[in-house]
C-alpha cells in the first residue's frame, strides 16, 4: 500500500514538474506576442496575446513517456474534453494545444514515427489518417465547442530522475536557443530556467487567476542575469568599501529597484542626455542624475557614502549593457 501511494505521489509531482516545464517551452514559443502567462488558469497553461486572443494548453505525461503508453489515450481524451471546455469560455482563443512527454500521444504504434525525436508540433491538417480518425472519434463524443484548425498535438522529451537529463532539452535547447538569438552570452540556460521554473510554478499555486505573470516579470530576470557583472572601474573605494558593496549588489539590485520600469527610466533619460564625448556621456550622466536613484535605497540600512557608490555601479552597468538590454526588448517585443 505504501509503495501504490509512493508511486502515485511521485507520478503527481513528476506531472506538475513537467507541466512547469511545458509553460516554459509555450512561452518561449509565443514570446514576442505574449502580454501573461499563468498556470491553471481556463487550462493547465494559458498565454494571453497582445492582440488580446489567448493560447490554451493541456499539458499531460507519464513518467516513463518513451515507453509508458498506457495513459496515452485516456490522457488525449481528457485533454480534448478539457480543451473544448476551455474554448467554449475562452471564444477568442487562438490556439489549442495538447503537449506531452509521450512518444505516441494518440496511442497509434503505426503512425508514432511522426512523434520521434526530441521534440514535434503537429497541426490537425498535418496529421496522417489514423491519427486525424483518432482525433475525430474523440471529438464526436465531445458535445462543447472545438475548431480543430487551431489544434496543435505537441510533445517534448521529459523523463528519468536525473535532474539534468529530465531538463535537457527545456534548458539545453530550448532556453539556450532564445539565449544565442538575444545575444546574450553572460546568461546560462540552467540559471535562466531554475529562476523561470520557481515562478510559473509558484504563479501556479495562487487561486486568483487575475495574478499572471506578465511579460515584464518574465523578462526581468534576463536584464538582471545580463546586467549582473561587478565593475567597480573609476570608483575611488577602499577595500572595506570593496568589500561591503560587492555583498549587497545582487540583493539591491533585485529588491530596490523598479524591475523592468527601472531600467526603462534609466535608458529613457539617457536617450535624452548629450553632454561630452561619445567616451565620456555615461560618466557625466551618471554624475548628473545618479541622486535621482537614490529613493530607491531609502529602506536599505548603510552610509550614505556606500549608497552613493551602489546607485553609481547599477546606472553603469545598465548602460554597459544597454545595447544588450535594447537586443532583448526588441526580440521579446517588450
Amino acid at each position: 500500500m505504501t509503495d501504490m501511494v509512493d508511486r502515485t505521489a511521485t507520478s503527481t509531482l513528476f506531472g506538475f514538474d513537467f507541466q512547469t516545464n511545458a509553460a516554459i517551452v509555450l512561452m518561449l514559443d509565443n514570446i514576442k506576442d505574449m502580454s501573461d502567462i499563468k498556470m491553471e488558469g481556463y487550462e493547465d497553461v494559458e498565454i494571453r496575446l497582445s492582440d488580446g486572443s489567448s493560447v490554451l494548453a493541456q499539458a499531460k505525461s507519464a513518467v516513463n513517456g518513451s515507453t509508458d503508453f498506457s495513459k496515452a489515450l485516456p490522457n488525449l481524451k481528457k485533454a480534448m474534453e478539457s480543451l473544448s471546455d476551455a474554448y467554449s469560455k475562452c471564444p477568442s482563443t487562438k490556439q489549442l494545444i495538447y503537449i506531452s512527454n509521450s512518444a505516441n500521444p494518440l496511442s497509434i504504434p503505426s503512425e508514432k514515427q511522426i512523434f520521434l525525436g526530441v521534440s514535434s508540433r503537429r497541426s490537425y491538417d498535418s496529421l496522417p489518417g489514423k491519427s486525424k480518425k483518432r482525433i475525430d472519434d474523440i471529438l464526436s463524443s465531445i458535445k462543447g465547442p472545438f475548431d480543430k484548425s487551431k489544434l496543435l498535438i505537441q510533445t517534448f522529451y521529459f523523463e528519468t530522475d536525473d535532474e539534468k537529463e529530465r531538463n535537457k532539452y527545456v534548458v539545453d535547447y530550448v532556453i539556450k536557443d532564445f539565449i544565442t538569438t538575444i545575444g546574450i552570452n553572460s546568461v546560462t540556460p540552467s540559471e535562466l530556467h531554475k529562476i523561470w521554473h520557481y515562478d510559473i510554478f509558484k504563479s501556479g499555486t495562487k487561486r486568483d487567476s487575475r495574478l499572471k505573470l506578465t511579460k515584464n516579470d518574465v523578462i526581468w530576470p534576463v536584464i538582471v542575469l545580463a546586467t549582473n557583472n561587478m565593475n567597480f572601474d573609476d570608483e575611488d573605494l577602499d577595500d572595506s568599501e570593496t568589500e561591503e558593496i560587492t555583498r549587497l549588489y545582487k540583493d539591491v539590485i533585485n529588491l530596490c529597484t523598479e524591475k523592468y520600469e527601472f531600467v526603462t527610466k534609466v535608458l529613457y533619460a539617457y536617450n535624452f542626455f548629450y553632454e561630452g564625448t561619445k567616451k565620456e556621456r555615461a560618466g557625466l550622466f551618471i554624475n548628473s542624475h545618479y541622486k535621482d536613484y537614490l529613493y530607491l535605497l531609502d529602506d536599505v540600512t548603510m552610509n550614505d557614502d556606500i549608497k552613493e557608490c551602489l546607485i553609481r555601479i547599477i546606472l553603469r552597468n545598465v548602460l554597459n549593457k544597454r545595447i544588450q538590454i535594447n537586443r532583448i526588448k526588441e526580440a521579446t517585443k517588450l
